[in-house]
């Protein structure tokens, strides 16, 4: 059983991750939409349903029509078993709409007695120290039930997949010492969330981001992230398409941004020059002076800040650059018990997406840190 969360403060009082994290507006309100919708496409698209992917559709889209709070990102999670990108639709595939409250129907949650009986539980180890920080709303923070969503899902996914394990959940506000220092050396077993590179393309990446693949073993993914692309209506960019058709462009990040997602398809110098602006205003700011061709992190934080520095109307989303960047847990290779912590993380994960119990922590925990 797990103890109570711990805390360690940051002695030099810096520690801060702002990769991914997301702008909390943004996660409530209705997305702006990859794409447009058509007139013949809004009948069939309401709160609480199934629908059926037709021809033309788009994430956004049907998000937006149905009224989904969160717009295609939260439309995304709900259909996560269904969809590999919010990008890639096909025709015919049938994806759950959430209801009003954010809850799924109550037809497509799977029964507890229908999940799939667990894996056998891995054996019990010395309790397991769990590393994490502060100030990454709504994913982990202290001052949030269960310390935010990501902590909720790893306490459950622990919970569930062998109850007789014992854990602690310990907030380190130092982010940047996790990865290179506290882990590494034994002072925790493992870590999260972090975001994981493409491990097949591990020669694209610089060696401060190639140490995710070659030096720790990742859980499966507990959630999934969409990272947008934007440019000006007059940009000689806007057609873009592909990675490639971005060369020559200046991109901007805000500071702390990771780039490996980038380096994986060869959107680094001498093709494309990146700017890390200190923060994400500065980066519209930047846009709107022609000093950057294209900006580009979170995609529902981006919609929600431009949309309030008032550039809805000269924005143009490149939605078929987005990309899926998923989070999981690392644990360094070097640890003896990596396995067995891995088999029971997976296992309780696989229960919590199976029973619908991962959705409903998500949606619960995004309404917490809004009220909050």
């Amino acid at each position: 059983m797990s103890e109570c969360l711990d805390h360690l403060s940051d002695p030099m009082g810096s520690g801060k991750m702002r990769a991914g994290a997301l702008n909390l507006a943004a996660v409530v309100a209705v997305s702006a939409g990859l794409m447009s919708l058509s007139a013949t496409e809004v009948a069939a698209q309401s709160l609480c349903t199934t629908y059926t992917v037709a021809l033309g559709d788009t994430l956004s889209g049907i998000a937006g029509t149905a009224g989904v709070r969160g717009g295609f990102q939260v439309l995304f999670n709900a259909n996560t078993g269904v969809l590999s990108s919010p990008n890639l639709l096909e025709v015919g595939q049938v994806l759950t709409i959430p209801c009003e409250d954010g809850r799924l129907p109550a037809s497509r949650v799977p029964q507890v007695a229908a999940v799939a009986p667990a894996a056998p539980a891995a054996p019990a180890v010395r309790s397991i120290r769990f590393l994490t920080g502060s100030g990454y709303a709504p994913f982990t923070d202290e001052d949030l039930p269960g310390g935010g969503l990501y902590t909720e899902l790893v306490t459950r996914a622990m919970e569930l997949g062998n109850p007789d394990q014992e854990f602690r959940v310990i907030f380190v506000n130092d982010w940047g010492s996790h990865l290179t220092e506290l882990l590494p050396t034994g002072a925790f077993d493992a870590g999260f969330p972090w975001f994981l590179p493409d491990c097949t393309k591990v020669d694209n990446l610089s060696e401060s981001n190639a140490i995710r693949c070659t030096e720790f073993d990742a859980s499966a993914p507990f959630y999934d992230a969409l990272v947008g692309y934007y440019t000006l209506k007059d940009s000689p960019y806007v057609a873009a398409t592909t990675p490639q058709q971005l060369y020559g462009a200046t991109l901007c990040r805000p500071d702390g941004w990771f780039s490996f997602d980038l380096e994986a398809v060869e959107l680094v110098a001498p093709n494309i020059e990146l700017v890390f602006a200190a923060n994400e205003e500065k980066c519209w700011e930047l846009l709107q002076k022609g000093e950057v061709d294209v900006v580009t992190y979170d995609a529902l934080p981006a919609e929600d800040d431009y949309t309030d520095m008032g550039m809805t109307d000269s924005v143009v989303n490149l939605s078929a650059l987005a990309t899926k960047e998923t989070m999981h847990v690392l644990i360094p290779k070097t640890n003896p018990n990596s396995a067995v912590y891995l088999a029971t993380l997976n296992a309780g994960l696989e229960q919590l997406r199976l029973s619908g119990e991962w959705f409903e922590v998500v949606r619960r925990q995004i309404q917490a840190t809004v009220e909050n």
